[in-house]
């Protein structure tokens, strides 16, 4: 406790080097088959007293419109994720900062978003809907593909035909990359609380980065496949979903601690 209290006042800091930042070993707190929870996983969010993440999944119909949203919580004691009947109201004002365009209280800290088309190679670039880099597979989710993702959706008759690119950059590094589907805003990224200016966003590798407004940054370098970074209130914890198998997604935890200088 004292020393989640000790990073919380320390972020307030404009200049948090994220570079330094001690990240623990992540913690895994459930492994889940991504097949039980229905749909595509959309959205992450902690409580504000960090016990409860709220995870939702969403259902398409073949136009790409949301027709079904399913909600789940998850404690920390390794309980699968439980089906609720709607979102808590604490995740919508979560989500709202958590996946903002910039970063919260400092507005000179955003994200830039890029379009551009490339011509789709059958063995490197990958097309269809609901593409991100850093994505999952399972139930219409992504996964990494030769640096990108490919989803459920991908028909390998469209192969070699131009596809559509939103590539979403802060600092010069790619945050999110969404292929022939408009950008998610949260899905491979996540802001620290006001005051941090930090953020945490899943690379082209689909490995965890966190940067701060400098460019300083620190890799979790044992995270893979991942996808919904999302930070604790206080800023003091971390959560992201990683594959670890075929329709197998588990939920990993880091404290994040700034190190006295």
């Amino acid at each position: 406790m004292l020393l989640a209290l000790t990073f919380f006042m320390a972020v307030a800091s404009p200049d948090v080097d994220a570079s330094k930042l001690k990240l623990s070993a992540p913690v895994s707190i459930v492994e889940f088959d991504t097949g039980k929870v229905k749909g595509v996983l959309f959205r992450l969010a902690w409580s504000p007293d960090a016990q409860q993440i709220y995870l939702q999944t969403i259902e398409r119909d073949r136009a790409g419109a949301i027709t079904t949203v399913h909600h789940y919580l998850m404690g920390l004691t390794g309980e699968p994720p439980k089906s609720v009947e709607r979102e808590p109201a604490w995740s919508a004002a979560y989500w709202e900062w958590k996946s903002a365009r910039a970063a919260p209280g400092l507005p000179t800290f955003k994200i830039e978003v890029e379009e551009s088309q490339k011509r789709v190679k059958t063995t490197s670039t990958p097309m269809g809907g609901d593409l991100a880099k850093g994505g999952l597979e399972g139930s219409g989710a992504m996964t990494p593909v030769g640096g990108g993702v490919v989803g459920d959706a991908m028909s390998a008759a469209t192969q070699g035909q131009i596809a559509h690119y939103y590539t979403l950059k802060l600092k010069g590094e790619v945050v999110g990359e969404f292929v022939n589907t408009v950008a998610l805003p949260g899905l491979t990224f996540g802001w620290a609380p006001a005051g941090a200016g930090l953020i945490a966003y899943s690379n082209p590798d689909g490995r965890i980065v966190i940067m701060d407004d400098q460019g300083r940054k620190q890799e979790i370098s044992s995270s893979k496949s991942t996808l919904l970074p999302a930070w604790t209130d206080d800023g003091t914890r971390l959560a992201y979903l990683q594959k670890t198998g075929k329709n197998k997604v588990v939920l990993e935890v880091v404290d994040v601690i700034k190190q006295a200088p």
